[in-house]
């Protein structure tokens, strides 16, 4: 509870068990995509008015875990991750899931390196993905401009390689 910095437990279960996903919102619905085990492409839904899950339908392009996601006002993006395989492969796959409808897509801007295990912020106008694991720990930060979906390296990398890490943004 924002208003009174308390915790508390939902008293409800995630549709399916799975870890290593990544979550969206806009102002009435939280989005959760990918996960393990699996990896998995499920997109489920959870509705902030009476807490309850359910699945819109429509799921990422392919199964993977380890993602990052931002989001603007009308679209959520899950970028990167591990597909699945004996030896997980990196994915630089960007996906879209579009609040106003809630179907997925590819705007077939990739990022500028396959990852997972980044960390992602956004504001009103971009989002980072930033570091992650491609073979090692990178330092690479990617952009997405929400007003034209295009990714772009600006070139302000991290300091020091990193994986497995976490972001926030103020407002």
């Amino acid at each position: 509870d924002f208003s009174s910095g308390t915790t508390s437990v939902l008293g409800i279960g995630f549709p399916q068990v799975r870890s290593c996903l990544a979550a969206v919102s806009p102002s009435s619905y939280g989005y959760f995509g990918s996960g393990i085990p699996g990896p998995v492409a499920t997109v489920d839904r959870l509705d902030f008015s009476n807490e309850t899950f359910s699945s819109p339908g429509d799921d990422l392009s392919q199964g993977r875990n380890a993602i990052a996601a931002v989001s603007s006002s009308s679209y959520g993006y899950f970028a990167g991750g591990q597909s699945p395989a004996e030896t997980p492969t990196k994915v630089d796959t960007v996906d879209r899931i579009d609040f106003s409808n809630e179907t997925t897509s590819v705007p077939g801007n990739e990022l500028t390196q396959a990852r997972s295990w980044s960390a992602a912020v956004s504001n009103s106008s971009y989002g980072y993905f930033g570091a992650g694991s491609a073979v090692l720990p990178v330092t690479t930060v990617d952009r997405i401009d929400f007003s034209n979906e295009t990714t772009s390296a600006p070139g302000n990398n991290l300091s020091q390689a990193r994986n497995v890490l976490a972001a926030l943004s103020g407002g």
